[in-house]
Order: structure tokens, then C-alpha cells, then sequence
């Protein structure tokens, strides 16, 4: 069980809930009109019982919802950084009133001091501006100096330029902020090159440019932060392949007399520390004490096998089409590319007047980026997402959001219920779960989904299959020497390996990529 003094609950097992609006005794706290909207458009006060009479109201209604959570509201705390920004930055602060959470204040000082930083705090914290704050501060001091940034997605490495670039406009045009990827016109590589001071990219874009690092020597030479965004992102293989880029990019690095401190942030997970070491092979302190507040937040939990007329589907596009109908901007997360299309699909009809979009990986970079403004402004009333939406792409902070089945881990429910409602701001959050016995079983017992602790990300860059691989991209980038190997963890049997195979040669500078294709 949970603890009262946590969790309120406000319906029963029975999935009767008109004891809920009739009884005088029922446990009812509802001390505000439970607002919705966003700064800058409509508000809604549209009390939560009366929200819950008109779904029950609903001709497609059957007693559907199985428990009702919620999660009380938490105060900020604020704090001011010890060390000192710069005059730029800090006038910054002033002039848009901005104060600083005290997490956000303690990874400045510990930034700032020189550490290699993990902020590990939930969703809509302020990590972004945690690290911007110094990063861009030592890059108004040293006017050499150079940051790479790192995106697992090109949707939010271009939202994170817009943020970047905004605040050059406020700081001064010194930063000259630029993404290079695949995306990138062959025109203007050059000139990124020769020019740019925060480069963003991704690991795919990284691994594919390190072998022409010559060309970058400007900018790796004056290299002074790190920052991994998403940090989470990175387990498994994928994780352990980045873990080795990373070095990759460290051996290059002291190669030109650079020598960067890292910055990782990340949705809260259980192993911070051990994940920031593994993946950077350095230590890290861990910023985790969030000082964000926290509106309150209502879980209810729908199960859509209690009524057997309406399809899963069916149910999913009716809920959504009721959210949007009373106002609520709504977020529904699916769980493939075809399912939100279809429910975007279904929903629109239902809803005329109100725009529904569907949003997912393979649209055309414009195309997202039109959408991320329709939801921003409140253009778009409803989005039916893949998990594209999950990570901190800039949607501002919506009403409510439906996750449509179990997305698989603790950090995805609280990644994705973290969409509504931002800041202080209440928020709304169906749970709706699928026909699989996982999704069922927490249907069962929600309290456990809420309460259980974030998975540990995992990664393992000694993996032989991985390590290997890496070991040859790196020796064709340059010679691998005794050093590089302890860099890379390297058992001699490994190199023994690589010899073997042709794919390396012995030379007096070390081992030398002999192979005929480029090593991927």
C-alpha cells in the first residue's frame, strides 16, 4: 500500500462511482477550481467532480474508470548560486525575474567550480536553463572557448537551438549557436566550422564527423563543456555504444590539449551516479534534490475491457474528443506510429472547430516544428504522439495527458505524465491500459505504478561485440597506442583479436585501421 499522507484516494474497486459525487462522507478534497489552460490562452475552471459527472454523463461511458490518485502539489525552493556568473548573465536574471530553483543554484555552483555534473531531476524542472546558466557565462568570459551540445533527437536539437538562440538575443551575439547533421547544407559547413562556438548534434552525426576531426581542429582545441541532454536515453546498446563514442571523442580531445567537463541531465533514474560514470568514464556529482514546484496532479486510471461495445480505440479517440471538447489541451501518448495516426484520424470528426494532429518520427523537419508551435500557441487543441513527444522537446505545459498503454517503464510514465501540467499548474492524467497482462495488472493496482522506483539505466561498454567495433573506429581516426586501450578497456585478447582479423595493422605509432570499407 501507499501512504495516506501521499496519495488520496478517490474511488473504490467497485468502478461504481456515484457514491463519489453524492456522498457526504466520501473523501473529497477539492480546495481549488481545478484550473486548466496556459498562460496566454484561455483558462478553464472546470471543477474536477463537475468534469467527472458530464464523463459519466457520456452515452459511451460503462464504468471504465477503476481508481483515482492524486499526487499533492509541492512548493518551490529557491536558492542563489555562490559562484559568480557573469554581469551579462546575471542581469539577465534580473530583468525577466527569473529565481532559481535550489537544484538549478547547486549545479550552477558545482558547474562552475569545474565538476562534471549529472542533474538528475523529474521532468519540467529547469534542467536546460541549469546548465545554460554556466556554460553560457565561462563562454562570455573566455571568448575562445567552445561547447558541444548532444541530442538523442533532431527535433529536440532544434528546439533546444531556438531556446539557445533566444537567449543570444538577450545576452549578445557571441555564442553563434549552430546544429550540424545530416541535415546540414554542404554550403554551410564550412562556415560552422569556422565560426561556431555551440555546436549541436547527436551521437549518430558525432560518430560519422570524429574521423574528421582535423577539420574541427578550432573548435576541439578551445572545447570546454560537454553537455548530454536525455542522458536516460543512453542504456542498453545503444547506450554502451555512445559510452565508447564518448571516449572516442575524449582520446581526439587530449589529442589537441582539451581537456572538457561534462554535463549530463536526465529524468529522474536509480543509478545516476553509476550511469554518468559508465557512460562518460569520469566521475560525476549528482545534482538530484529537485526545488521545482509541482502542481497538483490527478491520475485516474481507466480500464477499457469493462465495457465491451467500445473498442480499445474507440474508447482512446471518445476520451480524448471529451478532454478536448471541455477545453483541455490533451497530449495522448500511442505506442506506435500507425495507432496515433489512426486515433488522430478518429478523433478529429469528433471535434469540428478544434485542430487534432497526429505527431511522430518520419515527418519532415518543418512539418514537426509547425506542429511543436501549433501545441506552444494552442493552435493545436489535441495530439495523438509516439513517444517522439516523451523527451524535452519545448510543447509548453498542457491540461492533460492520456497515456494510451503501459510505455513500458517507470521513467516513460513519469517522462510522459510530466507533459501536463507544468510548473505549479494542476494536471490531468488518464491512464489507459491494453490487453496485456502488465497493463492489467497495474490497472490492479496503480498505487504500485506510482510508487515504485524509477529502473536503473544500464549499460555495458566492456561488451566484446561493442568494444570491438568501437576499437576500430577509433584506430581509424588515429594510431591506438597502450594508453588508448586502458582509455577503452581493452584486454589484451581483444587487440589479439583485431590483429588476427586483418583489420588492424602493428605499426611503431600503434595500431593502425587496415581494413577496406570504413568501419561503422
Amino acid at each position: 500500500m501507499f501512504p495516506s499522507s501521499t496519495w488520496t484516494i478517490y474511488a473504490s474497486k467497485t468502478w461504481d462511482l456515484s457514491w463519489l459525487l453524492s456522498s457526504t462522507t466520501a473523501r473529497i478534497s477539492f480546495p481549488w477550481p481545478f484550473f486548466f489552460g496556459n498562460f496566454g490562452r484561455s483558462w478553464w475552471s472546470v471543477a474536477f467532480e463537475e468534469l467527472l459527472q458530464k464523463l459519466q454523463a457520456q452515452e459511451w461511458y460503462r464504468g471504465q474508470i477503476v481508481r483515482i490518485l492524486t499526487l499533492p502539489p509541492k512548493p518551490a525552493k529557491f536558492s542563489e548560486p555562490q559562484k559568480p556568473l557573469h554581469p551579462k548573465v546575471r542581469a539577465f536574471l534580473e530583468k525577466k525575474g527569473i529565481r532559481l530553483f535550489t537544484h538549478q543554484a547547486e549545479a550552477v555552483d558545482r558547474i562552475l567550480a569545474g565538476e562534471n555534473v549529472f542533474i538528475a531531476t523529474p521532468t519540467a524542472s529547469g534542467k536546460t536553463l541549469a546548465f545554460n546558466l554556466p556554460v553560457l557565462s565561462t563562454l562570455l568570459f573566455e571568448e575562445d572557448a567552445t561547447a558541444l551540445y548532444l541530442y538523442p533527437l533532431k527535433a529536440l536539437t532544434q528546439d533546444q537551438l531556438v531556446k539557445l538562440k533566444e537567449l543570444e538575443a538577450e545576452l549578445g551575439p557571441v555564442f553563434r549557436p549552430e546544429i550540424y547533421d545530416g541535415d546540414t547544407p554542404a554550403q554551410a559547413r564550412s562556415r560552422i566550422r569556422a565560426q561556431v562556438r555551440i555546436l549541436l548534434t547527436n551521437p549518430y552525426a558525432l560518430h560519422q564527423y570524429l574521423p574528421w576531426h582535423h577539420k574541427w581542429e578550432r573548435f576541439l582545441r578551445n572545447l570546454r563543456f560537454v553537455v548530454i541532454d536525455e542522458a536516460h536515453h543512453y542504456r542498453g546498446v545503444f547506450g554502451s555504444h555512445v559510452a565508447l563514442l564518448l571516449r572516442r571523442l575524449r582520446r581526439i580531445l587530449e589529442r589537441y590539449g582539451a581537456d572538457p567537463q561534462f554535463i549530463l541531465a536526465s529524468a529522474t533514474i536509480a543509478n545516476p551516479e553509476e550511469h554518468g560514470e559508465k557512460l562518460i568514464g569520469k566521475e560525476v556529482f549528482v545534482v538530484k534534490e529537485d526545488g521545482a514546484p509541482r502542481g497538483e496532479r490527478t491520475f485516474v486510471f481507466w480500464n477499457p475491457f469493462l465495457d465491451l461495445k467500445h473498442s480499445w480505440t474507440d474508447q482512446v479517440s471518445l476520451l480524448l474528443a471529451f478532454l478536448v471538447g471541455e477545453g483541455l489541451q490533451t497530449l495522448c501518448f500511442a505506442t506506435s506510429r500507425r495507432l496515433a495516426e489512426v486515433l488522430a484520424a478518429f478523433v478529429q470528426p469528433k471535434v469540428p472547430g478544434k485542430r487534432i494532429m497526429a505527431y511522430r518520427a518520419g515527418y519532415l523537419p518543418e512539418e514537426r516544428r509547425a506542429i511543436e508551435r501549433g501545441i506552444r500557441t494552442g493552435e493545436i487543441a489535441g495530439v495523438v504522439s509516439t513517444n517522439a513527444l516523451e523527451l524535452g522537446i519545448d510543447i509548453g505545459g498542457l491540461d492533460a495527458v492520456i497515456i494510451g498503454g503501459y510505455p513500458g517503464t517507470v521513467i516513460s510514465v513519469w517522462q510522459q505524465a510530466g507533459r501536463a501540467g507544468r510548473g505549479a499548474k494542476p494536471a490531468l492524467v488518464f491512464v489507459v491500459g491494453q490487453g496485456d497482462p502488465l497493463d492489467q495488472y497495474f490497472l490492479r493496482h496503480p498505487e504500485e505504478l506510482l510508487t515504485r522506483p524509477q529502473e536503473h539505466a544500464i549499460i555495458n561498454p566492456q561488451n566484446e561485440s561493442i568494444l570491438l567495433r568501437q576499437l576500430l573506429c577509433a584506430a581509424s581516426e588515429f594510431p591506438l597506442n597502450a594508453k588508448d586501450l586502458e582509455l577503452f578497456g581493452a584486454r589484451p585478447e581483444m587487440v589479439q583479436t583485431l590483429e588476427e582479423s586483418g583489420l588492424v595493422a602493428k605499426t611503431p605509432v600503434g595500431l593502425v585501421y587496415s581494413g577496406i570499407a570504413a568501419p561503422v
